[in-house]
């Protein structure tokens, strides 16, 4: 009679090893998350390995926060319907004229009203409302850039060339021309609404930020976002050789929404230096940073202790856009 014979023995698939290395890796995803939702301040403390923890932390906090898992969101009570138009809680005001001139002229478009400076050549700030359902699915072919004929004094499109600096756009190209048409498009590119603005900055991060306010934030029932886009000025000195134009030394955006009975508000500051692969998240600051940087009162329709509310803490995310049955946003 054959003897039997035993088999390999069968390799365990749960070993020590392989335990402690996927503790290992949802320990580090979980510091990375963590460090992804530090006050921008905090973050900087971590000096020459802010940038790499920065890249562990969106490997996951992105995807947590569009659950409504990880993040907070700054928020007061509002039970009003919005009024329709870019700026339904005021056009932003100019709060300290040493920062921002007040000379600022309010040019109202199809898609977007814009705060132009004369004296700087250029936006202070502009307004947009971006709701959620889309006019056209995609933009028709950019325009060229043109002077504003309705404007005195108007740049011109080639003040910019040699100077180094991309024509930047405050109210964007996509979102506008998504949302109003191809004529509201053209206006975008109207020279009363472009400032010099840094080439990585203006192809990376800041392209990304406009991509989320237009095709991420108005989704998944929350309606329609509003964005102010502002600039904090450089020095006095600081412009382009031809046609005088003023170089911002930063620029800011205010997002608000209104959902589940709340006014909800986002700011978000970058340096003309932020790197191409800066992401929008780590960008995060409190309004009244972003208005200290910009000489600009923004919500001045809110009552002072709305404001407080909405504008001393600083956002850690961009608003849910996937929340789980009973989070809630």
């Amino acid at each position: 009679m054959a003897r039997k014979t035993r088999g390999a023995p069968k390799r365990r698939w749960l070993t020590p090893g392989r335990v402690f290395g996927g503790v290992a890796v949802a320990a580090t995803l979980a510091f990375g998350n963590w460090f992804a939702h530090l006050p921008t301040a905090e973050r900087a403390a971590f000096g020459p390995f802010e940038q790499t923890l920065e890249a562990l932390g969106a490997i996951t906090a992105d995807v947590t926060d569009a659950l409504g898992l990880t993040g907070h969101d700054v928020a007061v009570p509002y039970g009003k319907t919005p009024a329709p138009g870019p700026a339904p809680f005021g056009l932003p005001r100019v709060a300290d004229a040493s920062v921002t001139p007040d000379d600022v002229r309010v040019l109202k478009r199809q898609g977007y009203w814009v705060g132009f400076s004369p004296s700087m050549h250029r936006p202070v700030w502009a307004a947009y409302a971006v709701p959620e359902r889309k006019l056209l699915e995609f933009p028709p072919p950019r325009p060229g850039f043109a002077k504003d004929a309705q404007v005195k004094g108007s740049p011109a499109p080639e003040d910019y060339t040699g100077s180094g600096f991309d024509r930047g756009h405050m109210a964007p190209n996509y979102a506008i021309a998504t949302r109003y048409g191809k004529a509201a498009q053209t206006e975008t590119f109207l020279m009363t609404n472009i400032v010099p603005q840094a080439p990585e900055l203006n192809r990376g991060p800041w392209r990304i930020l406009e991509q989320i306010v237009a095709d991420d934030l108005p989704g998944a029932g929350g309606g329609t976002v509003w964005a102010v886009v502002c600039v904090a000025p450089g020095a006095p000195g600081a412009r382009l050789r031809r046609g005088g134009v003023q170089v911002p030394k930063g620029f800011g955006m205010v997002l608000a929404a209104v959902r589940g009975g709340k006014l909800r508000a986002i700011a978000v500051y970058m340096p003309q230096e932020t790197g191409e692969t800066k992401r929008p998240r780590y960008c995060f600051c409190s309004v009244r940073e972003l208005e200290r940087l910009t000489g600009l009162d923004f919500f001045p329709d809110l009552p002072r202790e709305r404001q407080d509310a909405l504008e001393l803490p600083e956002a850690n995310r961009f608003w849910p856009t996937h929340a789980l049955p009973g989070l809630g946003q």
